[in-house]
């Protein structure tokens, strides 16, 4: 994994929406749905210079130098999953890090 950036970054959290309800009432279509959201989040953060901090689950954490791009990654991940995958964007965070 390459380092991380530091300073101001900006945030980006992914959560497929109702997600515990829907892997019990549909439990083969959300392993199809999660496969696909992994697919099209990763690609979206890669494409828009994001780094993948961690999946979690149903959801993604990112982080990105610059804030238009965390904005980029969410819209062309929204663009992507247009197709029928019910999700809603946890959101974007600007600010500063630190080291723990």
């Amino acid at each position: 994994m390459s380092e991380l950036p530091s300073g101001t970054v900006t945030f980006l959290f992914t959560d497929i929406e109702g997600s515990t309800r829907l892997w019990q009432d549909h439990p083969d279509a959300m392993r199809n749905a999660l496969a696909r959201h992994d697919e099209l989040v990763r690609a979206a953060i890669f494409a828009n210079g994001g780094h993948l901090v961690k999946t979690t689950g149903d959801g993604a954490h990112a982080v990105f130098v610059a804030a238009s791009d965390a904005v980029d990654a969410a819209v062309a991940f929204q663009v992507a999953l247009a197709d029928g995958v019910r999700r809603r964007a946890g959101g974007v965070r600007r600010g500063g890090t630190r080291d723990r």
